[in-house]
């Protein structure tokens, strides 16, 4: 076990040096501080021997961003946050050939007529080709969202030639959400 602990620490040594504290966690997570720090006797004791994710730094706690995804609620709570949302999917559309920004936006928007009571957050954005591509994150499970965006982009598209497309269960929601926030042509919640 020690030797698991210290590659893992020996991994995330050139990892992005992003910490938070549990007071920012709060915001993020919508738990309460008291909560935080129940979670963080946990947290504690599983990383003690992973010092370049965990840290404390005077009287205070230093959490590296991996670690958010331990303090999220296990319950619904009465503070809503992007973060503690109920995200299960992450979906990817990458076409062959270029369409505008607005296609993509139409197609969204299709998707989310045929899923009502779901909700859907997303970015498109360029790739190295210069062709657009979105990302989205649902809380519609895998197997629905596969079916729906499959469908929608299907009948517009050759599926097999012209459009990679890529459902996934989501991981690690907090890494998946500031990916999805990051700069991009246009984002949003639908």
């Amino acid at each position: 076990m020690k030797q698991f602990k210290e590659l893992i620490n020996k991994t995330n040594e050139n990892r992005l040096k992003n910490y938070y504290n549990l007071s920012q966690l709060a915001d993020i997570t919508g738990l309460k501080i008291r909560a935080l720090k129940y979670r963080m006797l946990v947290v504690k004791e599983k990383y003690k021997d992973v010092p370049n994710l965990l840290k404390k730094v005077g009287r205070e706690w230093r959490l590296h961003y991996t670690l958010v995804d331990e303090f999220l609620p296990k319950y619904n709570t009465g503070t809503k946050t992007i973060y503690n949302h109920n995200w299960q999917t992450f979906t990817t559309w990458n076409p062959k050939n270029n369409y505008t920004i607005e296609y993509h936006q139409q197609l969204l928007n299709e998707i989310k007529d045929r899923l009502p009571n779901n909700t859907i957050a997303y970015t498109i954005e360029k790739d190295k080709r210069g062709v657009n591509h979105v990302h989205m994150v649902s809380d519609a499970t895998k197997e629905t969202m596969n079916e729906i965006v499959e469908g929608t982009l299907g009948q517009y598209l050759d599926l097999a030639f012209d459009c990679r497309i890529q459902t996934n269960t989501l991981n690690n929601k907090y890494s998946v959400i500031e990916y999805i926030k990051k700069a991009s042509q246009d984002g949003g919640v639908l």
